[in-house]
């Protein structure tokens, strides 16, 4: 299969989520959107690992809402990137270093053990190209764990949601990593499908 691509206007998706960073933390924790995420943060934190006292970079930080849990579960410092200003404003006080930059470009002369990206993904215009430029960031035999929409049923009336906001966003299988990540420096090393229609994938460096 592959991806299911829609290339994203950036401007536009920087705009609305700025628009939105003020309650985006609070309407994530209001049904249905806490039903969804309580699933997606079980997968991703399993597959995340043991993350005690490491440095993490997370790309798409947006509001904080996985932030927290990098924080809540130990981890030394989060390096905390995003495009949208707004939303790392909103970001919880605590070992979080706000970096305002464009996952696909961005360097910061540091790499890291483990890397995190949630709902970021399906937003930028090359997603091999954000996978390239997290490898630059990854220490050997690190690990980076991502969620992305899948390309079901559901997933395209995820698509047709944003679409009415004037954005395109791109959707994924397991396919489309398994055949991409390993010419980019990664290896996918587990998947988990979560209903309704998100896929967690964990990448280890090679």
């Amino acid at each position: 299969m592959g991806y299911w691509a829609a290339p994203p206007a950036p401007v536009g998706v920087v705009e609305y989520f700025s628009n939105r960073a003020s309650d985006y933390q609070a309407k994530s924790t209001r049904f249905p959107w806490a039903w969804v995420r309580a699933r997606e943060v079980t997968a991703v934190l399993s597959l995340l690992g043991d993350i005690a006292g490491l440095e993490i970079l997370e790309l798409g930080a947006g509001s904080g809402y996985y932030t927290r849990e990098l924080i809540r579960c130990g981890a030394r410092h989060v390096w905390a990137v995003d495009i949208s200003e707004a939303m790392l404003a909103a970001l919880p006080k605590g070992p979080i270093a706000p970096m305002l930059g464009d996952a696909e470009t961005i360097w910061l002369e540091k790499r890291f053990p483990v890397l995190l990206s949630t709902g970021m993904l399906e937003f930028v215009r090359d997603p091999a190209a954000a996978l390239a430029n997290a490898a630059r960031h990854a220490e050997a035999d690190a690990r980076f764990v991502i969620l992305v929409p899948q390309a079901n049923v559901f997933g395209f009336l995820y698509r047709r949601f944003h679409r009415t906001h004037g954005i395109g966003i791109h959707l994924f299988d397991r396919t489309w990593f398994e055949t991409t990540a390993p010419r980019l420096g990664w290896q996918v090393h587990a998947v988990a499908r979560i209903l309704p229609f998100s896929l967690v994938i964990r990448l280890d460096r090679v």
